[in-house]
């Protein structure tokens, strides 16, 4: 089960994050993330109210986890799925990107001068040469990223995820889909709270695979709406799922700062979960998600996640000022990213459909 709408929607969080990256070159907009603040005026329009959306990298990745978790279960309803093959298969498709990127990265960053002392405190506190134990952390992910390619460290749970799939399919045919998503909300937020990693992202895929579990049945109640007034419906739900997916920005300065990612981050996962229902069900939304500009954006959006912080980077090192890195990023980071899918990430598909036939058949021999 595809659905092209979906495939767009992961293009535009690609893209949120390669616009959230180039903004943290800013100093104003980097230091809300490091404890600091934004100062007033455009910088707090862009922190502090529902325009975060546009740069709401963190909350893009988490749409990520979720989608990831929706669509690998909606792979188990083929005919043609078996465990044996999808082990190696979603490894290779994973990880020969993921050692590309690694490559590509670590060149760009050999060419790219040091941060300045002026430079934003996310530039600042990047760590500095990418040495071999870096690059095998990278390449490994499992045990944790050097962070010198930030979005590695999203790679990691998705890997621990597929790794861990049967046992997320295994609990949604055994348990109600209310009680799956209480549990894994509830897992999520006490991550959040306790601040471990593992606890917080990994129900955020499973939220994704119990949604799969209901989404015809959903689909279906939704469709047989009519469509004009499916439409007016829409418009407030996505309003509220915008202001829920940025929640954590306009209620951080009211909510404890020990407290404030943990209140807010049940309201984010559940403002993303109505995205992801809405951009699939809403018609006019779906219409567009589905288009060409969208769909192209989908198709590039794993090689455009993997590949562009480096870039960002590499321009800011050279413009005269931090507000126009956005403007020279973003196009070259596209132009890269389509380059590394013809060169990669396509040929590393074919390879995991190789590896599954090859398996399949194998299988069949022996049995």
């Amino acid at each position: 089960m595809r659905l092209k709408a979906l495939d767009g929607l992961r293009g535009i969080a690609a893209l949120v994050v390669l616009v959230h990256h180039s903004l943290l070159v800013v100093p104003s907009l980097a230091a809300p993330y490091f404890g600091g603040s934004e100062g007033g005026g455009r910088a707090g329009l862009l922190v502090n109210t529902p325009l975060h959306l546009l740069w709401a990298g963190t909350e893009a990745v988490y749409l990520f986890f979720v989608l990831s978790g929706l669509v690998l279960a909606f792979s188990l309803r083929s005919g043609s799925f078996q465990w044996s093959s999808y082990f190696p298969s979603r490894f290779a498709r994973l990880y020969l990107p993921v050692f590309g990127a690694v490559a590509l990265g670590a060149v760009v960053m050999a060419l790219t001068p040091d941060a300045r002392p002026d430079d934003s405190l996310w530039a600042r506190h990047r760590p500095g040469d990418y040495d071999l134990p870096a690059i095998l952390a990278d390449l490994t992910l499992v045990g944790g990223t050097s962070i010198r390619i930030t979005p590695l460290w999203s790679l990691q749970w998705e890997v621990v995820f597929s790794a861990l799939l049967p046992l997320y399919i295994y609990a949604s045919r055994r348990l109600h889909v209310a009680l799956q998503l209480g549990i894994f909300f509830a897992l999520a937020t006490l991550g959040a709270y306790a601040n471990v990693a593992s606890l917080k992202y990994l129900p955020m895929f499973g939220i994704g695979v119990a949604l799969a579990s209901v989404w015809d049945a959903l689909s279906d109640r939704l469709a047989s709406m009519p469509r004009r007034r499916a439409a007016v419906s829409w418009v407030p739900a996505l309003a509220v799922a915008v202001l829920l997916v940025t929640s954590f920005w306009t209620l951080r300065k009211v909510l404890p700062a020990d407290l404030a990612p943990a209140v807010t981050l049940p309201l984010i996962l559940v403002g993303i979960c109505l995205l992801i229902i809405g951009a699939a069900n809403a018609p006019l939304l779906s219409d567009v998600l589905s288009g060409r500009v969208f769909g192209f954006l989908g198709l590039i959006s794993f090689s455009l996640y993997l590949v562009h912080e480096p870039l960002v980077m590499a321009v800011a090192a050279v413009v005269p000022s931090p507000a126009m890195v956005v403007f020279v990023a973003l196009p070259l980071s596209i132009v890269v990213a389509v380059g590394f899918w013809l060169a990669i990430e396509r040929p590393s598909h074919r390879l995991s459909r190789r590896i599954r036939r090859g398996v399949e058949y194998e299988h069949r021999l022996a049995a």
